[in-house]
């Protein structure tokens, strides 16, 4: 998986290997801000495809609530064929916040302490392992019938009572 290791904070003192994460800016969606947040911390070009899994946690800064979301994102089609000419590509972690962005290991990545000893983490990193295990089955891979990945699909659809778009997030069953 690609990881990265932060300058900065908890993350940088522990040593520890974390995915790409960040904020969603103002009147962001959660996919438009997973592909600009693995772009600036890796230089990486990707496209959304879903979400694993997200978590919900109260009382933090100010108060306020916080949801995480883990994306399944996949590599932008220029890298894809790069790889299939037998290429390769350098990654370019983002000099103000990352020390380093490299491909890990998976269970190396989820066998890290902090990780390991939470119950909730242990529950995201077994979604993000299922996905893997399974193989990676994108939502536009054009095999529905045996496409045995899950998770939710961004649709950036019309509201149509008013004008303007919204986002949904749906099962990628359904």
């Amino acid at each position: 998986m690609l990881a990265v290791r932060e300058r900065t904070g908890p993350a940088a003192r522990a040593k520890l290997w974390k995915m790409p994460t960040g904020l969603t800016d103002p009147g962001e969606d959660i996919a438009a801000a997973a592909v600009r947040e693995l772009k600036e911390e890796t230089g990486l070009d990707c496209v959304f495809d879903k979400i694993i899994c997200f978590r919900q946690a109260h009382g933090g800064l100010f108060g306020r609530s916080d949801m995480f979301f883990v994306c399944l994102c996949k590599l932008a089609p220029e890298y894809e064929q790069r790889l299939k000419e037998g290429g390769d590509f350098d990654l370019l972690p983002q000099e103000e916040e990352i020390l380093m962005a490299d491909w890990i290991d998976f269970e190396f990545y989820a066998h890290q302490g902090v990780w390991k000893e939470s119950p909730l983490y242990k529950e995201m990193n077994r979604a993000m392992l299922r996905a893997a295990k399974k193989g990676i089955y994108y939502s536009n891979s054009g095999d529905d019938d045996n496409n045995e990945s899950h998770g939710f699909v961004a649709k950036d659809l019309e509201v149509g009572f008013r004008p303007g778009r919204n986002t949904i997030y749906v099962s990628s069953k359904l």
